[in-house]
């Protein structure tokens, strides 16, 4: 294989990130009261107006708080572009939602020349040494269908203009994911009589409460995927600060990065049943936290992809 030098990310914070600030004025526009008439996304999940095809990791959240933030009752997104190519009109004052895809650009080590990833593919062992592959997060703002105001007369047989979503493909069901996490990462994980569920950073080990002894199998897979994102954050495997209760700070924070990082394998494996309820905590979170809640978001999606990803590649 060939390794590409990457170029490291730019290190100094943006002055407002887009993405997480349209999540963050949702999930403050946003009732306890207006849960109720989505207790099953399955209805309403974010899907691409044109493609048919559902978003993917955090761009279903930020869909989903926009749906319920407006009172839609469809989640068809796409862009004006393509809206405008499929000769539709969007309503006047109509109000976007901005959406993030993670991607690559290629440019030449000495001449600064950009390629296409279809080119880079073609390329040789040795013109591949002279290519830097530079991680690029671009945000599209897409608009709800129920803002076009000819969405019946629309072709939808275009092509959209959003790039694939860079997302790993689905493992065949929960359970073969979590045997090779116990078989390929070492995961030390106990079942009793408890009623709580925890990670213990002292002994590197999950405990889980038998499964008879939760509501559902929703539920017992939301936390065993809440507790085993804690595991990744281990010294010995992603290095988080675990501090535990002793440090509240440190503490809210891990727990938002496990409680985002089960809501993305849970939505991985079709688990939509508990995603409400990750969102509350979202929300709950974000409430009681109002100093600089942009940057500390966007760092627990970072923490928690970075830990689904680890738990992947085991």
């Amino acid at each position: 294989t060939t390794t590409y030098r990457t170029k490291s990310a730019n290190k100094t914070e943006p002055k407002q990130d887009k993405f997480i600030s349209k999540i963050l004025e949702n999930l403050d526009k946003v009732n306890a009261g207006d849960w109720e008439n989505y207790t099953d996304i399955g209805d309403v999940f974010p899907s691409n107006l044109f493609t048919g095809k559902n978003y993917k990791g955090f761009n279903i959240v930020a869909l989903f708080l926009d749906t319920i933030a407006n009172g839609f009752t469809s989640a068809r997104y796409a862009t004006f572009s393509s809206i405008a190519k499929a000769g539709g009109k969007l309503q006047k004052g109509a109000k976007g939602c901005v959406i993030e895809f993670f991607s690559y650009v290629y440019k030449h080590k000495e001449t600064g020349k950009n390629y296409t990833s279809e080119q880079v593919r073609e390329m040789s062992a040795e013109q591949l040494k002279q290519v830097d592959k530079i991680p690029c997060l671009k945000t599209y703002t897409v608009f709800n269908s129920q803002f076009i105001e000819n969405l019946a007369d629309l072709n939808l047989d275009i092509v959209d203009d959003l790039p694939e979503e860079n997302e790993v493909e689905e493992l065949q069901n929960c359970e073969k994911f979590i045997s090779n996490i116990i078989l390929n990462g070492d995961l030390d994980l106990r079942f009793g009589n408890g009623t709580i569920a925890y990670y213990s950073p002292a002994m590197d080990y999950v405990f889980m409460p038998e499964r008879k002894y939760f509501v559902s199998t929703s539920k017992f897979y939301s936390v065993l995927f809440h507790e085993i994102i804690h595991w990744t954050g281990n010294a010995q495997r992603l290095d988080r600060v675990m501090k535990g209760h002793k440090d509240k700070e440190s503490y809210s924070f891990e727990e938002l990065i496990a409680e985002m990082g089960a809501m993305l394998n849970c939505l991985q494996f079709g688990i939509l049943n508990e995603f409400i309820n990750s969102v509350r905590y979202l929300k709950s979170w974000a409430d009681h936290n109002s100093q600089d809640r942009e940057t500390a978001i966007r760092k627990a999606f970072i923490e928690s992809k970075k830990a689904k990803k680890f738990l992947e590649n085991l």
